[in-house]
């Protein structure tokens, strides 16, 4: 393990499938999923950072081609990813529990429980896509260069350095290794988003049972934040919903702490509410 693995959690490396998948967990307490958005969960990620201080235990699996999981050639459709979501939720025993979910990793755990109501007991959603309007687009971030891209994921462009820039004291196999996880992540999420983020989730979304959280970065330029009320309005089980100032599309890299402070009280709403 190098050292940018060591921080904020510890990585493991499970088979699924005949496919290696990495998982990070990090933090203790409540037990919560983690699903990635556009740029992956690299080492050291902010929300896993969070964790401890939330008082949240978070399981954290990446899908097929990002932040270092093996890509798969069986991802030719998002009904593809949704298959290997949940073979993966099976495998990291997250099936039927909360799972906190941003950006395409949302969308595809939507996807996931609109046919697996089971799959998950609370969705905590960070601006999720799949929904389209042509009048009110949601932008394309991989049609610009990548410093464009940097800066119309997060408000502070300097949330994702960890992903954009190279790590201190990588240097050799490990760092051409992060380079190459960085070039699977960016190939895997335009898989899913190009050119339009949509792949029919409005006709099912009205099979999503699970309670939803919404989340959403008061300065999304990626997703505006008049999605919030397409959402709200789309899903049948909205119980809250959150705008975060000073956030852009990827919310929790900009403001981790108040997040996972979100997460940890949907968490415990929830339980109250099962009790």
């Amino acid at each position: 393990m190098t050292a940018v693995e060591a921080m904020a959690s510890t990585l493991s490396r499970i088979d699924v499938g005949g496919s290696e998948v990495v998982v990070h967990n990090a933090g203790s307490g409540t037990p919560v999923g983690y699903l990635h958005g556009m740029v992956g969960t690299p080492p050291g990620s902010p929300l896993l950072a969070a964790a401890e201080a939330a008082s949240l235990a978070i399981t954290a699996p990446c899908l097929p081609g990002f932040s270092g999981s093996a890509p798969s050639t069986l991802t030719r459709n998002v009904h593809d990813w949704v298959f290997h979501l949940s073979s993966i939720l099976d495998a990291t025993g997250l099936t039927g529990g909360p799972m906190v979910a941003s950006s395409v990793g949302a969308m595809v755990a939507l996807e996931l429980a609109a046919v697996r109501p089971e799959a998950f007991s609370q969705l905590i959603l960070l601006a999720p896509l799949g929904l389209w309007d042509d009048e009110d687009p949601v932008v394309d971030a991989y049609a610009t260069t990548p410093s464009m891209q940097r800066r119309l994921l997060t408000k502070d462009p300097n949330a994702t350095a960890i992903f954009f820039d190279d790590p201190d004291g990588l240097e050799g196999d490990d760092l051409i290794e992060y380079g190459v996880a960085r070039y699977q992540t960016r190939t895997s999420a335009a898989s899913l988003v190009w050119p339009i983020p949509e792949h029919g989730l409005s006709d099912r979304i009205h099979r999503v049972g699970t309670p939803v959280t919404l989340v959403w970065g008061a300065d999304d330029q990626i997703a505006p934040l008049s999605y919030l009320d397409r959402w709200f309005s789309a899903l049948p089980n909205v119980t809250d919903a959150h705008t975060v100032a000073d956030a852009g599309h990827l919310v929790d890299w900009d403001q981790p702490t108040e997040v996972a402070t979100i997460v940890a009280a949907a968490l415990q709403k929830a339980d109250g509410v099962r009790a």
